[in-house]
């Protein structure tokens, strides 16, 4: 509170940062000490600008203590009564496995228990992989009572990164957690987690438990919805998470060797805010998910309820994707989305072998241009129905499609001449078997 009045008092004694001073007053949303903190950081630019020329006044002092030690935990606490957009943290005490298991298409993951989970995020020094990038932050999100807690580890030394993974081995060993999620973590965090555990001769511990990595699913959930998947985006989009304030993630390795340097957390502190949002975005858009799935009218429009239905068929429920399917198919608007929703209503049925039904709904795709329904026809009639003449109308038909691929040209050109031999041969036994005029 001290240092608080100190930069008060410098404040009205110093007229041209006092008018800085009512100008980020004025702005709403940000606490004083965000306020000051602003102020110090648009002082040093506007005095660096002037070569040669030191800050005048008494020295302002940090908003946070020097850090020290090879690492710093920080934690962020949010109720679980908190909500965001139509989910709030409170349900995810009303998650059952089997919904974890059709979301990540793995009948496996019914024994995982939807409380226990821990979500992970790292922050790193670089996009590249490899062993010359590190993650200095690494952020778990778990339940834990009444309250979702964000955790977040980070590396104050380079040369101490054993000490590092030591202590984040010991929180993990506390916990009992039943299964990791992540965002992209099966491409980028884990394989590089594995990379600079095996640096520093030890085993990487959340490979122990099942990993479930949610960017395939709300790739397939929200595909025909929004143009963009980045979590930000969802989070903005479906949960009220506004990012307006975030910093840009391409900045974050800058701003951490900038930390390293002036040993400052303040030049750290919206990494490790940027990290805690992303956390709490992959929990809240996971529940977001469990719930379509129980109630499908959560949903915002058909592309999402055919992005469920997707995730049934993949999981093997395909009478709840027939089902769903269904209701796109009949009171869907995109035609993009019902177009796709008919064709997978034709898999469904071929894997039932409901041919006549799989039939109808190939011939709709057909009547559409799509090459595809239209060689499955060729391809039904030629080898269930062994009905050559009407294969060859289906063959004929897909030669005549606009933007047809070479390689589907060549398939169709050998449908064609093995049908047309086919249709000989056919016409050559008949003959032969007809009676002749000169019979007795």
């Amino acid at each position: 509170m001290s240092d608080l009045k100190k930069r008060l008092q410098y404040l009205e004694k110093n007229e041209i940062i006092k008018k800085r001073w009512e100008k980020i007053d004025s702005q709403g949303g940000l606490s004083t000490r965000e306020k000051l903190e602003k102020l110090v950081k648009l002082s040093q630019k506007m005095e660096e600008r002037k070569p040669g020329v030191k800050p005048s006044g008494p020295e302002i002092n940090e908003p946070f203590p020097p850090v020290k030690g090879p690492f710093l935990v920080k934690e962020f606490i949010y109720s679980t009564q908190s909500v965001f957009g139509r989910t709030r943290l409170l349900e995810w005490h009303q998650v059952m496995s089997e919904q974890l298991a059709v979301i990540f298409s793995d009948p496996g993951y019914r024994d995982i228990s939807p409380a226990n989970l821990l979500f992970f995020d790292t922050e790193t020094t670089g996009l590249a992989g490899g062993t010359g990038t590190i993650p200095f932050l690494l952020g778990f999100g778990y339940l834990e009572g009444d309250n979702f807690i964000v955790k977040a580890f980070i590396l104050n030394d380079l040369y101490r990164e054993g000490e590092f993974l030591e202590a984040v081995d010991g929180f993990l060993a506390e916990k009992n957690f039943s299964a990791t999620v992540t965002f992209n973590g099966k491409g980028f965090d884990f394989p590089l987690m594995e990379a600079r555990y095996i640096l520093q001769r030890r085993r990487f511990p959340l490979l122990s438990i099942p990993h479930l990595d949610f960017l395939f699913p709300a790739r397939t959930l929200w595909k025909n919805t929004y143009e963009s998947r980045k979590l930000s985006f969802l989070g903005d989009m479906l949960l009220g998470l506004s990012r307006d304030e975030d910093i840009d993630p391409s900045t974050i390795p800058a701003l951490y060797f900038h930390y390293l340097r002036k040993n400052s957390y303040a030049l750290i502190e919206k990494v490790v805010e940027h990290n805690a949002l992303d956390i709490l975005g992959l929990t809240a858009l996971l529940l977001l998910s469990t719930r379509y799935l129980k109630d499908i009218s959560l949903t915002r429009d058909e592309g999402e309820i055919f992005g469920i239905a997707y995730l049934y068929e993949k999981y093997g429920d395909l009478d709840q994707a027939h089902e769903l399917y269904t209701l796109v198919k009949e009171s869907g608007i995109k035609s993009d989305v019902t177009a796709g929703a008919v064709k997978r209503l034709s898999v469904i049925m071929k894997k039932k072998k409901l041919y006549q039904e799989a039939i109808g709904f190939w011939e709709i795709l057909s009547g559409n241009s799509d090459t595809q329904a239209t060689r499955e026809l060729s391809m039904h009639f030629e080898h269930r129905e062994k009905n050559f003449r009407k294969a060859l109308e289906y063959v004929s038909q897909g030669l005549k499609a606009p933007n047809l691929t070479k390689h589907q040209q060549i398939d169709f050109e050998k449908r064609y001449l093995r049908l047309i031999a086919k249709i000989r041969n056919l016409d050559r036994e008949e003959n032969d078997s007809s009676p002749g005029d000169n019979l007795p």
